[in-house]
């Protein structure tokens, strides 16, 4: 099924947040919400968020998940293993990188992942991709030859691994797995831009 992928830069660090919608169809997914609640509410143009689907739990991908989520209604997915971060800025870095003693907006609820999730039409697959946070999650649209990567693999690069949950032999391990999708995957990082995984995979020697 063909889809339609946008990107919105967010914030200080430039995160992209992601909304994604099977063409025909009036829902969305937004994955990994930045903390630009209005410049995303925008951006969604009055369409139904049918879910909201979170790569992992650092603050610079979550700051507008309780505004979205209090405005929408829209069900919250996180991995269990992250679930702890939402509303701690001590693990999810709010604290140390930026200094905010508290999260704003609502509290965030959230549900576990399972190993697939189906949402306005779309059938993701969640892939663990554990070395940025514990619970770091890849969004898999295999018949679309999508993938959303949050924080694990960017363009020439990946995500820092000396942050809560961070673990470089859990990475190395996580980017064996994402380099086993066929190379023409087309790659939608959280920070930077589009890749894909044969162009990634050429980088290193795993």
């Amino acid at each position: 099924m063909p889809i339609q992928i946008q990107s919105v830069c967010c914030g200080e660090i430039g995160e992209n947040a992601w909304i994604v919608r099977a063409e025909g169809r009036g829902d969305c997914v937004v994955i990994d919400p930045g903390d630009e609640y209005p410049k995303l509410n925008q951006a969604i143009g009055g369409r139904r968020v049918a879910a909201m689907l979170l790569t992992h739990g650092h603050f610079d991908h979550i700051m507008a998940v309780g505004e979205l989520q209090e405005a929408t209604g829209a069900p919250v997915y996180v991995s269990a293993e992250d679930a702890e971060m939402l509303d701690d800025p001590r693990k999810n870095g709010l604290l140390g990188l930026m200094g905010g003693a508290t999260m704003p907006g609502p509290a965030i609820r959230a549900l576990p992942f399972g190993e697939k999730l189906s949402a306005a039409g779309m059938d993701f697959e969640i892939l663990p991709t554990p070395g940025h946070s514990k619970g770091s999650v890849c969004l898999y649209l295999p018949a679309e030859g999508a993938l959303f990567s949050g924080d694990t693999l960017f363009l020439a690069g990946f995500g820092r691994m000396d942050l809560y949950g961070g673990s470089p032999m859990e990475m190395r391990e996580s980017l064996k797995r994402l380099f086993a999708l066929p190379p023409e995957t087309r790659v939608y990082p959280g920070h930077g831009g589009e890749t894909t995984i044969g162009a990634e995979r050429s980088r290193y020697r795993l």
